[in-house]
């Protein structure tokens, strides 16, 4: 490329040819110039790595993030909701679905979805029944995913999320339907080298979801004990128990090896959030792991997620809370230490957060707690003072008025008490005016 002039204008142009098949171009005064930033853009252009997949104007959305799920998503805890999302995007561009096997020992490997897998029927309604309330929320996602990731704008990812909620939707849905195309874009330009490509989300606001709010009672939790007794597997109370009262999640609790638990000093390393962990154990959490029998030489609940969720779905319904998730039994524990006096650090270490305000969340203080915990804190000393105010005596004595202070020296008043005319004097009232003599506003009538 060389520079050029453009008839009728003054000038010379210069222009370069750039990794993502843009143009770059710039005018200057004197041919010299041009020459010299073409040279230095070049030379940059040259050095710059090349774009993995031919760059955001050769590759599809869909296919971005197929190779993202081989990257990334294989070895995340939540891969499966993420596989399923990813799905959509790819079968769009032309892609097969993809799946998640799992080996003897537990090693993950991307491969394809197999099409001779029988669906139940009531779980193909199911799913029928699902795509057709968010039918164009799906036609959303399936036109991005065929679409090239150099034409995808802030306003395309806008509008999914508009359309998202406008389907009824959940903030959590959107949140993370949005994260994961933010998270895949960020890839292909710290691991890619899509130098010269900007991420589409950035900038895209979402609100955050409602804050769960959990409250068991002791009739309620004397009605989950009795279900969990009627229950045919014995880990299930064991597992349930120390939900409520250690914090840990579903999967942490399911992840938990004997070689992790340190009952004497009381502390369990968990497996949370992709980190590692290491949390307090109350007394209560020490005599339930004391009491859990040893069905597997490595793990404390040799179970199954799926398995753990249908066992659930049989205690809670027996207990009369149909609509309370195993997720939500992490709220009791902390909720019951701050009741109970509990700092906000010591509740974080509880359960296993880097920050208080994560903490916060867990905690579901009601009205009545606060109400109850205000009146503790005012029966040994209330913020205010002791003293109570005095009454207000209408016939009690009335303040003494103001004695008015000494007029400046000079004033009129300090002549008027030279000639010894009083102060207090009022003064002289204004006299008739004599009869010869015509007011304004009289001759003003006159004139009129």
């Amino acid at each position: 490329m060389k520079p050029f002039q453009i008839k009728g204008r003054a000038g010379w142009h210069a222009e370069v040819r750039l990794p993502d098949g843009r143009t770059a171009r710039k005018k200057f005064q004197y041919e010299k110039e041009a020459r010299a930033w073409l040279s230095s853009e070049q030379a940059r252009v040259d050095a710059t790595p090349e774009a993995a997949f031919g760059g955001p104007a050769r590759v599809t959305l869909g296919a971005l993030l197929a190779e993202y799920a081989q990257l990334k998503t294989l070895v995340k805890d939540g891969y499966q909701a993420e596989i399923d999302r990813i799905n959509h995007y790819a079968t769009a561009a032309g892609y097969p679905a993809l799946a998640v096997a799992c080996d003897a020992q537990g090693r993950r490997s991307l491969c394809l979805k197999s099409a001779d897998k029988v669906v139940p029927a009531g779980w193909q309604r199911h799913l029928d029944a699902r795509l057709a309330k968010s039918a164009r929320t799906y036609a959303k996602i399936h036109a991005l995913g065929a679409t090239l990731c150099s034409r995808i704008t802030t306003a395309d990812i806008e509008q999914l999320k508009t359309t998202m909620l406008a389907d009824g939707l959940s903030e959590s849905t959107v949140q993370k339907e949005i994260a994961l195309l933010k998270s895949c874009f960020n890839v292909a330009i710290t691991t890619w080298k899509w130098t010269l490509f900007e991420n589409p989300c950035v900038g895209v606001k979402l609100r955050t979801g409602a804050k769960r709010f959990v409250t068991v009672g002791s009739a309620q939790i004397e009605r989950l004990v009795q279900a969990l007794s009627e229950c045919d597997n014995p880990q299930i109370w064991p597992l349930v128990e120390l939900a409520m009262c250690s914090a840990m999640r579903k999967g942490s609790l399911l992840k938990l090896r004997w070689d992790n638990l340190d009952l004497e000093g009381r502390k369990a390393t968990i497996w949370a959030k992709g980190r590692p962990a290491q949390v307090p154990l109350s007394r209560r959490s020490v005599e339930v792991l004391a009491r859990v029998p040893r069905l597997h030489a490595e793990r404390v609940f040799p179970l199954r997620s799926n398995a753990v969720d249908m066992a659930w779905d049989g205690v809670r319904i027996k207990a009369g809370l149909p609509t309370l998730p195993f997720r939500d039994l992490r709220h009791i524990a902390p909720t019951y230490y701050a009741r109970k006096g509990a700092t906000v650090t010591a509740i974080k270490h509880l359960l296993g957060h880097t920050s208080t305000r994560m903490a916060e969340v867990y905690v579901d203080m009601t009205c009545t707690d606060v109400v109850n915990e205000l009146d503790r804190l005012d029966a040994q000393s209330g913020p205010g003072s002791s003293v109570l105010p005095p009454q207000y005596d209408p016939q009690g004595p009335k303040k003494h008025p103001r004695a008015r202070r000494p007029a400046p020296v000079g004033t009129r008043d300090d002549q008027r008490s030279a000639t010894g005319e009083s102060l207090m004097q009022s003064p002289p009232a204004p006299q008739p005016a004599p009869d010869n003599v015509v007011r304004l506003d009289q001759y003003q009538r006159r004139s009129a």
